[in-house]
């Protein structure tokens, strides 16, 4: 009888969670809502009230992370970036050591595993700050949900990629001092990745001067409500991409101090003093063996951090030395919290910048101009790629930090269980040149439920004279860094630019990636991600690309002007070979594939195997269209082409020949495709 009771109430329990879950989010277009809008430079065009206090109550019944054996019966809605809501189950996720936790029990922490889109992970968290998320997708920029109201009430979605306001100046001073602590391993194939099961959890003090903890009305419970609300994101990318959480320590409090005049900590306009009076303060307060590494957040006019030294964790006397400084209107948010204090606390785990606008000398320039990744400079340069930086790390940060983690001795280290995915990049080639290309790679999983992503690239050396991407460059990437893909296969340069028949991307700035013009060398890694919750697992592979400087451009000449064929008719397809049966490419046939879909898919094969000689007839599908496209393909190779813009394709007409019994039927002007048919009556 105690059985029944006790499943009878889970159940009523699982069923009325589903049926409030979607009472959470109302979205709003009233002008009223419009007025209670008082953080203005986020975007407005999807705006929800959330019920709040219903949130809370419902996540009182979520089971907490270390139960990832059992399935969750807990399921919210959260709204994604179109604005539609989606559904995930949830866990309880602290960032917080029990005894912290267990003093702010107002101030919470969760993660979720997307049911609708099984490839979402949703960050969040609650306090008297009100509700602030992270979901991450592939194959797009981070959705966030912001208060914009006092009352924390009405929110904010959007897409970090929609962010249209300028973004103020940031200042890294971290310099390259590794080698006076760990000497990092800087051979490529040495202990590059997430890649051994296990999820590293360190212990982090963070401070806060009394003029950040001013910004959050003077006291501790609200500054740690936001230090709360950053760590939740942080550790989420962290997770995913090096296998390391970070838990603030049990007396994290003592660390925020409430008065800027009494803090022991020097003004704004002498904060190089930071590094050292945080160490100080944090080996007298705390004591070197109860953290493994400390941050100091400050309060200044411009956005700035400095991490002290690379890879200082679990180094005593160093371990403490970095902080990050924002002003009044970057102190919380996205922007803090993946642009700001990420990047500053990834250099203390290892990682350099990976820009390339400005000479460092280090093995991580990698990314043209700004970079786009966390560890870039994306939005305060003058050699922009982009706005603002993707909630992800390059796939050098992840080998920097992940061969540096996996030394440290002061870590809880956690075996999870976790198959790691295999990548495979597949064989090397060599391409004509001024031609796109693409790459295909491969990933197997023992953990054939894991939603696995794929991240294609460039790991060519560049300084700040190959920084913009140039046709010429014979060193440096010529291609940017992308959102982690659920495709397998990444466009080189990306499908839009060659639909619209260029060779170059345009970025914020600066071109972002362009086509090789002349004879060189491209690396490549491909970076496959299980994206497990609660302690992601990652694995690469290298491959190369040569480009002939003799052979190419390899173009596709026909349909290159708007129009209509007939299905079932014969067409010609004209491409210019450009000496790619020889010259090294050496590909004696190609494939001539078809897109019904503007040129997103090639699903339709016209002709496979065909000869290499820049012309072949083809039977028009009966596949009716206005969006159709062509591509040349080497067979069994990367190199190919599309026609430059949508042809439309009718459908076959079969025509009526019966006629009246005393008509009399003639046919004229046949051809191997048609036949006119006429008759006149008796």
């Amino acid at each position: 009888m105690k059985k029944l009771i006790c499943t009878a109430l889970l159940f009523t329990i699982t069923i009325g969670t589903a049926q409030n879950k979607n009472d959470l989010w109302k979205k709003s277009n009233s002008s009223e809502i419009s007025k209670k809008i008082t953080k203005t430079d986020l975007p407005q065009n999807n705006i929800f009230e959330l019920d709040l206090p219903a949130m809370k109550k419902m996540l009182g019944t979520s089971p907490k992370r270390d139960n990832f054996n059992t399935t969750s019966n807990l399921i919210i809605t959260l709204p994604n970036g179109e604005g539609k809501l989606e559904n995930f189950k949830v866990y309880e996720n602290s960032v917080m050591a029990p005894e912290l936790a267990a003093k702010y029990p107002e101030i919470k922490s969760y993660m979720a595993i997307g049911i609708d889109n099984p490839n979402a992970r949703a960050y969040f968290s609650y306090s008297t700050l009100g509700f602030k998320s992270m979901t991450l997708y592939p194959d797009q920029s981070a959705v966030f949900i912001e208060p914009v109201s006092d009352d924390l009430i009405t929110y904010s979605v959007y897409k970090k990629s929609d962010k249209k306001k300028a973004f103020q100046k940031f200042e890294c001073n971290v310099i390259d001092e590794a080698v006076n602590m760990v000497q990092p391993n800087n051979n490529t194939t040495h202990l590059r990745g997430a890649d051994d099961g296990k999820l590293r959890t360190f212990r982090l003090a963070l401070s806060a001067t009394g003029e950040f903890t001013a910004y959050f009305g003077g006291t501790k419970a609200a500054t740690l409500a936001a230090m709360n609300n950053s760590m939740t994101r942080i550790n989420g990318v962290f997770e995913k991409d090096f296998g390391v959480r970070l838990i603030l320590i049990a007396n994290n409090d003592a660390l925020i101090y409430t008065n800027s005049t009494t803090d022991p900590y020097s003004d704004y306009a002498n904060k190089a003093n930071w590094k050292t009076e945080n160490q100080t303060i944090l080996t007298s307060t705390i004591g070197e063996a109860n953290y493994d590494i400390g941050h100091l957040l400050g309060a200044g006019t411009v956005n700035s951090g400095d991490a002290g030294a690379r890879g200082s964790i679990g180094v005593d006397n160093s371990k403490g030395r970095a902080y990050t400084c924002a002003n009044s209107t970057n102190n919380q948010g996205d922007t803090f919290d993946i642009n700001y204090l990420a990047h500053e606390i990834g250099h203390q785990l290892g990682a350099n910048h990976t820009f390339t606008y400005a000479n460092e000398g280090t093995i991580a320039q990698l990314e043209p101009g700004s970079g786009s990744t966390i560890m870039g400079y994306a939005g305060v340069t003058i050699k922009d790629i982009q706005q603002y930086a993707d909630a992800y790390f390059h796939s050098i940060s992840i080998q920097q930090v992940t061969d540096i983690i996996k030394t440290k001795t002061c870590a809880t280290i956690i075996v999870t269980g976790n198959a790691v995915p295999v990548a495979n990049a597949g064989i090397d080639f060599t391409i004509p040149k001024g031609t796109p290309f693409m790459l295909n790679g491969t990933a197997t999983d023992a953990n054939s439920t894991d939603a696995l992503t794929y991240s294609w690239e460039q790991i060519d050396l560049g300084n700040a004279t190959t920084t913009v991407p140039s046709s010429t460059a014979t060193t440096g990437s010529l291609f940017r860094s992308y959102n982690p893909s659920t495709s397998s296969t990444r466009y080189f340069p990306k499908m839009n630019t060659i639909l619209a028949g260029l060779s170059s991307t345009q970025g914020s700035r600066i071109i972002s990636e362009t086509l090789p013009g002349v004879a060189r060398t491209l690396n490549f890694r491909l970076t496959v991600r299980d994206n497990r919750i609660g302690g992601g697992a990652n694995n690469s592979d290298d491959m190369i690309v040569t480009v002939d400087g003799v052979a190419g451009p390899f173009t596709v000449d026909s349909q290159n002007a708007a129009i209509s064929y007939p299905a079932g008719t014969t067409q010609t397809i004209n491409w210019t070979v450009a000496g790619t049966n020889a010259n090294n490419v050496n590909c004696a046939n190609v494939d001539i594939l078809l897109s019904t879909d503007g040129g997103q898919t090639f699903s339709t094969v016209l002709l496979a195997g065909t000869p290499n000689d820049g012309s072949q007839n083809i039977v028009i599908p009966n596949i009716p269209g206005t969006t159709n496209r062509i591509m040349v393909k080497g067979s069994n190779h990367i190199f190919f082409d599309v026609n430059n813009t949508n042809f439309t394709i009718t459908s076959s007409v079969v025509a009526d020949t019966t006629a009246p019994s005393t008509s009399t039927l003639t046919a004229s002007g046949t051809t191997t495709s048609s036949t006119n048919l006429s008759w006149t009556t008796a």
